[in-house]
């Protein structure tokens, strides 16, 4: 009896070591696998998002137009068999319901420009976008809204139905700038058109020259700025030392950029010196293109600055607007307008955009972006007040709102805890001084979850891994 008993309690024992060590297999083997899950997601992610970039920037020379960019998009969803459709301001919604195993989860809508103006930058957002809608790993209703630019004007996303923006929704406003960033903030924008009146005449010296700057990115100003190249800010620093230098001129043409929201990408300066001061000018311009195109690897890779003598024009700028041109230039703002005292973080920046001195007046173009609407008001008073006391046209010409989103909710947890998973890094979310499309989002519904992503090259990668892992782990807590 007794020996019975001995051999059961032995018996028991070993059954319950056993269940313990299968159990313990259990758990390595399924920490096991979710480490090489994560790591066959990173690959795939990285393979497929390479292929997606690829195929865009091999089209690049066919989407010379938003309308061919819109037929690219709605091609390749036909193709992939996803459902598409377009509306009128030609916003190109993409959608894919949910799976039976998320069918309770929240609706998720990625909202991601596409603009000709800046297509070698927004193929970023456009390829993490593709490739998500395509590759979402069966999860819940998910909807793409491709949202058509025209130089970051975000008139796109200003003209979408409300419909897609509802209570439950979790809301990803995609965007791309040199600088990276998770946002729950996007600054304000205004922008400025100064219109100067000027006189020609014919020229009254003899030696033309053309001055031209070009090949640098036709990208949106962001936090750096000051690192930036503006070939029409460099065009007018140079008349100012041609002047200082008692070089005469008179200006026969002065143009640059193509949208007032982003960086100038070329200018051009056309000018007739005096022939008796040419060996100075010649030497000047020798030294200043030499220093541009020597450090152009590091400050402006691709750029060039060149100069060649060409036919006399028909006529000029007089000289005296020419100079009240140069003088009201000087004297605008343009670069890094603020910084907070304490973080040193930029609140408010400037950039003067474009310049046309084509006929009888100049035009002159610039943005303003600010974290602080009270800022922004300030710049907006201050260039007034400047136009006024150089007796220039002032127009205000468009604006867009500040936003602000919600903090520590369980939305930013989640993106948080996805980022941590893809990257094994802690997320922060950091304000983008750029205006972005969350702004007229959070008009449409005040109650959607928002998070703004700014895409550069260095994170497109880990932004589509989080947005996998989000939509992965987008189960309700109750849910199997």
């Amino acid at each position: 009896m007794i020996n019975k008993k001995i051999t059961s309690v032995v018996l028991i024992f070993f059954l319950m070591a056993a269940a313990a060590l299968l159990s313990a297999c259990g758990a390595t083997g399924s920490a096991k696998s979710e480490t090489t899950s994560q790591e066959d997601l990173t690959s795939k992610i990285s393979s497929k998002i390479d292929a997606y970039t690829t195929d865009l920037m091999d089209s690049r020379d066919s989407m010379k137009s938003n309308r061919a960019i819109r037929r690219y998009l709605q091609s390749w969803a036909k193709s992939k068999g996803i459902r598409c459709e377009t509306d009128s301001a030609g916003n190109v919604i993409m959608s894919v319901s949910s799976s039976k195993k998320y069918k309770d989860a929240a609706p998720t809508v990625i909202v991601c420009p596409y603009d000709y103006l800046e297509f070698d930058n927004y193929s970023r957002p456009v390829a993490m976008a593709l490739y998500t809608i395509k590759n979402n790993e069966s999860t819940g209703k998910l909807t793409v809204i491709f949202t058509c630019e025209n130089g970051h004007d975000l008139s796109g996303v200003k003209a979408l139905n409300k419909k897609y923006f509802t209570d439950d929704a979790s809301v990803f406003c995609l965007n791309a700038a040199n600088q990276g960033l998770f946002s729950l903030k996007s600054g304000a924008s205004s922008t400025y058109r100064f219109t100067q009146s000027v006189k020609r005449i014919s020229p009254t010296l003899t030696k033309a020259y053309k001055i031209t700057i070009k090949g640098l990115s036709a990208t949106q100003p962001d936090s750096q700025i000051s690192e930036a190249t503006n070939p029409i800010t460099r065009l007018e620093s140079l008349l100012v030392s041609l002047k200082n230098r008692n070089i005469s001129y008179e200006i026969a043409s002065f143009r640059g950029g193509e949208n007032t929201n982003l960086y100038a990408a070329s200018a051009t300066l056309t000018v007739v010196i005096d022939a008796n001061k040419e060996k100075s000018f010649l030497d000047k311009m020798q030294e200043v293109t030499e220093r541009f195109n020597e450090d152009k690897s590091k400050m402006h890779p691709g750029a060039t600055y060149t100069y060649k003598e060409v036919n006399l024009p028909s006529s000029v700028i007089r000289r005296s607007d020419g100079s009240r041109l140069v003088s009201f230039m000087y004297t605008l703002l343009d670069g890094v307008y603020e910084k907070d005292e304490d973080s040193g973080d930029l609140v408010s920046i400037n950039n003067v955009s474009q310049i046309d001195t084509s006929g009888n007046r100049v035009q002159i173009s610039s943005v303003a972006y600010s974290l602080s609407e009270t800022n922004l008001k300030t710049i907006d008073t201050d260039a007034r007040t400047l136009c006024n006391l150089s007796d220039i046209r002032f127009s205000k010409t468009g604006s867009i709102p500040m936003w602000t989103g919600k903090e520590d909710t369980e939305f930013t947890k989640s993106v948080a805890s996805a980022y941590k998973k893809t990257t094994g890094k802690t997320l922060n979310y950091n304000d983008s001084v750029t205006a972005t499309s969350a702004s007229y989002v959070a008009r449409k519904n005040s109650k959607c979850n928002i998070i703004s992503i700014t895409l550069n090259e260095n994170i497109l990668k880990d932004c589509t891994g989080t947005m996998i892992n989000y939509l992965i782990n987008s189960l309700p807590e109750d849910g199997d």
